[in-house]
């Protein structure tokens, strides 16, 4: 029977004494069974079907689990959200902001690349965009809408694209802004949605990056596996908060 690794993070890391777990399953749902069986504090992060209970997100090979396919896993991260106390969650303030956009701003400085226009991705990165735009000088800023909607009673979920570019960026330089590549996969629809604009050449940037992400864009000022609540998130954090108790 195949090893699958359970990553933990967070508080439980130091609960269970370790970084990883060894588990003999088929799949990473069977894997994360076993595990809560094994450990009783990973039971209280793991329902018995396998899923996160409220407070806690799974990574499946660095992909959210509501949208992994059933099946062998080389790693399955298990991450508290809220629970464990506020050393799981960062609350960023807008001098932390300012101070990441001028990190990956001044790093685009120095790698020569010259921006013509930017692209922020509703609705986390529109700020982070306006911002290092006027770091940078840029007066040509567009948006892009993102979202992942889940069909009915299917697990996958569908990433679509609500509001399109209009933004003219043919032949132009152009800078993907978002505000953290967490899975990568709201980047990388939005990477390949601008190709078909037929810039000059594209760069991505995030002000934070999850370490299990697949998609570390160009530039980037932290990496960080905690639960980030940006200022203009405040309210939608209070709100899943309240779901969980």
């Amino acid at each position: 029977m195949p090893i699958i690794k359970i990553k933990l993070l967070g508080y439980l890391r130091e609960a269970i004494g370790s970084d990883y777990i060894d588990i003999e399953a088929n799949d990473w749902v069977e894997a994360l069974i076993k595990a809560r069986e094994m450990h009783s504090r990973i039971s209280d992060a793991i329902k018995p079907t396998g899923e996160p209970s409220p407070g806690y997100m799974v990574f499946v090979d660095g992909v959210d689990y509501r949208i992994a396919s059933r099946g062998y896993a080389r790693e399955v991260a298990i991450l508290p959200i809220v629970h464990g106390g506020q050393d799981n969650v960062r609350f960023l303030t807008w001098n932390d902001i300012t101070s990441t956009c001028n990190i990956v701003a001044e790093r685009i400085i120095n790698s020569g690349f010259k921006v013509d226009v930017i692209v922020g991705i509703l609705r986390g990165g529109i700020i982070p965009a306006t911002i290092i735009a006027d770091i940078l000088g840029i007066e040509d800023i567009g948006v892009i809408d993102i979202k992942f909607y889940q069909a009915p009673n299917i697990r996958r979920e569908k990433p679509i694209l609500k509001q399109p570019l209009t933004l003219p960026i043919y032949n132009k330089n152009t800078l993907i802004v978002d505000d953290v590549s967490d899975t990568g996969r709201t980047l990388q629809l939005a990477l390949d949605y601008i190709r078909h604009y037929s810039p000059k050449e594209i760069k991505t940037v995030t002000l934070y990056v999850k370490p299990w992400t697949n998609l570390i864009p160009d530039y980037y000022a932290e990496i960080t596996d905690k639960w980030l609540v940006f200022p203009w998130g405040t309210w939608e954090y209070k709100r899943q908060i309240t779901q969980t108790k």
